[in-house]
């Protein structure tokens, strides 16, 4: 039994257009509904969650003249694309502002150093939670279809079919060169942040900036750090 078009549309529950504009609203809405656009032989579907939160992958399903699937791709939503760009200007204006205010050279290069950590931070911190729910919500969509297929046979040639069309990633091998030359720079650079956040920044009563800093840095290394335990156990 193949998976067919039919069986993927079942998933959605409301039809949207892929637009930067309704993903914007599907980002800061809290249905958790399944929304999909439907085209000739492509559907894509998306969900929000309350994990992934604005960081949500769009899932595209690709059919044969036969409406039979072939193909499953997937990739972070536009506006989660845009947010990656957008949030650290607006989150760490406060560090820009500093560093071109009463100019020092010392200053200068401290707070851009500082803005440019924070900015890759976020970018990997949205990644990890991109990665590490994909699979899972792709698993979700696979059971819903067997469930509504109501016949156990069907299932499992549903999932052994699915398991075949997946384009997923192989894991990321977290001992990897790359992997730890970016950790030897990012850890020693986190400990320096939250002392000089705990040491040198609420002292002087900067809050807004150093509450923000400090939690961005501290879920960053917690997100890295269950990555690697996780893939050791």
């Amino acid at each position: 039994m193949e998976v067919t078009k039919s069986d993927i549309q079942k998933l959605i529950q409301v039809q949207k257009n892929n637009t930067f504009l309704n993903h914007f609203i599907c980002s800061i809405k809290k249905d958790y509904k399944i929304y999909g656009n439907i085209e000739k032989h492509k559907i894509i579907i998306w969900q929000r969650t309350s994990w992934t939160g604005s960081s949500y992958s769009l899932y595209s399903f690709e059919f044969d003249s036969e409406d039979i699937l072939t193909k499953v791709n997937d990739k972070l939503n536009p506006f989660a694309q845009y947010s990656q760009l957008l949030f650290p200007l607006f989150f760490f204006f406060p560090l820009l502002s500093t560093a071109f205010t009463d100019f020092q050279i010392k200053k200068f290069l401290a707070c851009i150093s500082v803005f440019l950590f924070l900015t890759f931070a976020c970018y990997l911190l949205g990644r990890r939670i991109y990665l590490s729910n994909k699979k899972d919500q792709l698993a979700d969509f696979y059971q819903l279809i067997n469930i509504k297929a109501n016949n156990k046979q069907l299932a499992k040639q549903h999932r052994s079919r699915i398991l075949d069309l997946e384009t997923e990633e192989k894991p990321e091998n977290e001992w990897s060169s790359s992997k730890i030359l970016t950790r030897l720079f990012t850890y020693p650079f986190c400990l320096a942040l939250i002392l000089f956040g705990i040491f040198g920044m609420i002292p002087d009563g900067n809050f807004f900036i150093v509450i923000p800093m400090l939690a961005i840095v501290g879920v960053y290394l917690y997100s890295d750090l269950t990555m690697i335990f996780k893939q050791n156990k």
